[in-house]
């Protein structure tokens, strides 16, 4: 629960939508509230029944929403000033939205529907209430001069942030509409994870999901979980995307229920990017959501797969055709893991850290290719530098377009051909990390063809992705790859590709026909 106080003017209500929006949870003014239930104005309570009677009003109606939801709640100027209204703050964070007493007034400028202006000692009653404000306020947050968006940043920064972050960890704010979360990146982070997790108001439990293979993981999470205070319970799923399946989702639900789980609890997955997608399903749909906390163990989960809310389950037709969109409260991403683990998922988390680079940022497609061999040999300083950089691309992607509408879609460059091909390749351990590389090479050789890009940008996708072994070269038919798309979930009348104009300069929507289709096909055979 975020409370918003402070004077008239300050941005309340302007901040508090985007704040909710956000966080993902209603937004609730108070005196849109008094209205609707007193089926008549602030201006005409006070005009027909004076101050003190509205003050009264006010105060059962603030008790009454922060006894209710999780929200953000903008509160009129004046009701910090009730003793009984103060008494109900505990246990909610208290956000004190300052503003000088000149500004508010040029903001309000002469508002006939706020009462308080026709008051004749207005300034003294801004200067009476200062004190109140800052007395409650878990955080004060200056407006003045200042876009609602910057403020909305500052104030979530603050409210997800863990109570400590340990040395050399680096934090990277996700704020996408819906539910914003930091993602923590560094060494030995899972005997850190219960000092990570964000204040969980209410939360009791913490119910740990992993894949047999990572057990004896599940130990260290658990300590620090309980070191929290929380109550955990654990439950074991299939390895690799055998656990996404309807039948697992249903063994999970119902040992959820079976230990009445709540929303104000917590569920961690701890294992490969298909549990994080498995346990943020379930965390999605069980009691129309609860909090959702990530310890991927694959270099692939780490930089793209639980970065960003999506969430699936298979079919036979086809991979993550079942799914939502669900922000976690944050995600830990210890490198010492994805280093030990360099069989498992290492090569394709390779392959979506390209696809940043060649999307967004040609100093790390540099630095990738300097540093390939010490990467793979699992560097860890290395890698935290790579981690890092992909996540904040990812992360500033998502924050600007959470459900794909814009420029998420560039996040697909090389996806399109790569489903394709992933769904005709044989299976292997690193299977979707050379789809991927291979759907980046048709990409550009799309690009090359449409003139949008130079042979020597070609010759960059071939040797970064051959400087980490990933494939560049490959023979495939038109007519498996149309059979393949058909089972694509962004197939719309057809298939549209995502391309590059240059490196960090990607374009989305670009329909083509089968005849160039079939000579990008043959680029990459030969």
């Amino acid at each position: 629960m975020i409370v918003l106080i402070g004077f008239m003017g300050s941005g309340k209500t302007t901040v508090g939508y985007l704040l909710a929006e956000k966080l993902g949870v209603p937004f609730v003014d108070s005196d849109i509230h008094i209205e609707r239930k007193e089926k008549r104005s602030i201006r005409a309570i006070f005009d027909e029944d004076g101050e003190a009677a509205f003050r009264q009003i006010e105060h059962r109606t603030v008790v009454e929403i922060l006894s209710g939801p999780d929200a953000v709640v903008a509160l009129g100027g004046g009701a910090a000033e009730h003793a009984g209204t103060r008494l109900a703050f505990p246990g909610a964070i208290v956000i004190y939205l300052e503003v000088e007493y000149d500004e508010a007034v040029l903001r309000i400028g002469h508002d006939a529907y706020r009462p308080m202006m026709s008051m004749a000692n207005l300034r003294g009653i801004y200067e009476r209430r200062l004190p109140l404000y800052r007395s409650v306020a878990t955080l004060k947050v200056r407006t003045n001069g200042r876009r609602p968006e910057a403020i909305v940043m500052e104030i979530i920064e603050a409210v997800v942030a863990p109570a400590t972050v340990p040395d050399q960890v680096q934090s990277i704010l996700v704020a996408p509409m819906g539910g914003a979360h930091y993602v923590h990146i560094g060494e030995g982070l899972i005997e850190r994870f219960g000092d990570l997790l964000p204040v969980l108001h209410g939360g009791e439990n913490a119910f740990v999901i992993s894949a047999i293979d990572d057990v004896e993981m599940v130990e260290s999470v658990a300590t620090g979980l309980r070191d929290r205070g929380l109550v955990v319970s654990t439950f074991v799923v299939p390895l690799g995307p055998r656990c996404k399946s309807f039948e697992i989702v249903h063994q999970l639900s119902l040992f959820l229920a079976s230990h009445n789980a709540h929303r104000d609890d917590v569920i961690v997955g701890v294992g490969d990017d298909s549990l994080c997608y498995l346990v943020g399903f379930v965390a999605s749909t069980f009691n129309r959501g609860i909090k959702l906390a990530l310890l991927p163990t694959t270099l692939l989960g780490q930089v793209d797969l639980a970065i960003g809310g999506k969430n699936a389950i298979n079919l036979p037709q086809g991979s993550n055709l079942i799914g939502t969109i669900y922000q976690p409260i944050v995600v830990v991403d210890d490198v010492d893991i994805a280093s030990s683990r360099r069989q498992d998922g290492f090569v394709s988390g390779i392959a979506e850290t390209i696809k940043h680079a060649l999307i967004a940022d040609a100093e790390l497609l540099s630095f990738l290719f300097k540093n390939a061999q010490a990467i793979l040999l699992g560097d860890k300083d290395l890698l935290c530098s790579v981690v890092a950089r992909s996540v904040d691309i990812k992360a500033q992607i998502v924050a600007a377009d959470e459900r794909e509408q814009g420029e998420r879609i560039y996040l697909n460059y090389g996806h399109t051909f790569g489903h394709a091909f992933e769904y005709l390749l044989e299976e292997t351990p690193d299977r979707h990390g050379q789809a991927v590389a291979l759907g980046m090479m048709a990409a550009a050789y799309l690009a090359y063809r449409q003139g949008r890009i130079s042979n020597e940008v070609v010759e960059q996708h071939r040797q970064i992705l051959s400087a980490y072994g990933l494939c560049t070269f490959g023979r495939f038919q038109m007519e498996d790859m149309h059979r393949a798309w058909m089972h694509d979930k962004k197939y719309r009348g057809g298939v549209r590709f995502v391309v590059l104009n240059g490196i960090g300069l990607p374009e989305g929507g670009v329909e083509v026909s089968d005849e160039t289709l079939i000579d990008v096909l043959n680029d990459l055979a030969t």
